[in-house]
């Protein structure tokens, strides 16, 4: 049986005049991807920001590897394997794929100037170890969204994550470029032992591409189910909390940022 390798337990986050997440008792094992869906307002970006020390809990514990750790900053998270790729990428337009890829750790051939063919060649070898193929001399601003979330990949990889939050991955995505990305986490899962955690409303590729998946509504964690036992059906219904007629349930409709 696979172990756990992020454990939440009781946490609760309340915001001026609502509480976006309500006692939250969840497991990401090691080696799977783990959807988490609900509605606009469920809290579950809320929640994945609280793993990646963006807020701070109300109440509750995180633990990561069996170990309380209290995720403070960022930093903190990083320091423990853990990276986040928001849904609105977080690169320098002017700067080339393998500046953005060292960002903030770079390498340096003196205190002042930075080494940009190591940058270069780190960028070149993530790139092959984990098949996210970018050309670490064109520039961000001249490359299409599905690069730079491979960049935004590499970087917290670079990073030495081992456990990847995604938020609304595909959200801006092509189809292909949806299937490259999935491509890329079967891959990092199943051949690199990487833990992933996907935020998405998308049901039918909660379906595709999901090991497990848990159900937010209005703060609250309604319950978590093998993929392999679930249905656009299940999940819409446990996402509404009624009986829902599904030909008129659009999955794939943008609902924007969530809580």
């Amino acid at each position: 049986m696979q172990e756990s390798i992020i454990k939440f337990v009781g946490i609760t986050k309340v915001f001026p005049g609502v509480t976006a997440n309500d006692n939250i008792n969840l497991e990401i094992k090691q080696g799977e991807i783990h959807a988490i869906v609900g509605e606009n307002g469920a809290g579950k970006s809320t929640l994945m920001k609280i793993i990646y020390g963006l807020y701070q809990p109300t109440a509750g514990q995180i633990y990561i590897n069996g170990r309380l750790l209290n995720v403070t900053n960022p930093q903190i998270a990083i320091k423990n394997g853990i990276g986040m790729v928001h849904q609105h990428f977080m690169l320098v337009p002017s700067f080339t794929a393998a500046e953005n890829v060292v960002l903030g750790s770079e390498p340096r051939k003196n205190p002042i100037i930075m080494d940009f063919d190591e940058a270069v060649k780190i960028t070149e070898q993530l790139s092959e170890k984990y098949g996210l193929y970018v050309d670490p001399y064109q520039r961000v601003e001249d490359l299409s969204v599905g690069i730079q979330q491979r960049i935004e990949i590499l970087k917290i990889l670079y990073k030495g994550a081992d456990i990847l939050i995604l938020d609304e991955p595909t959200a801006v995505l092509t189809p292909q470029e949806t299937q490259e990305l999935f491509a890329i986490m079967r891959r990092l899962v199943g051949e690199l032992g990487k833990t992933i955690i996907i935020i998405t409303h998308k049901l039918q590729e909660v379906l595709e591409v999901s090991h497990r998946v848990s159900v937010m509504r209005r703060g609250k964690l309604v319950g978590t189910i093998d993929t392999k036992d679930a249905t656009e059906q299940i999940l819409a219904e446990m996402m509404v909390g009624k009986e829902v007629v599904f030909n008129k349930f659009h999955t794939n409709q943008n609902i924007g940022e969530t809580m």
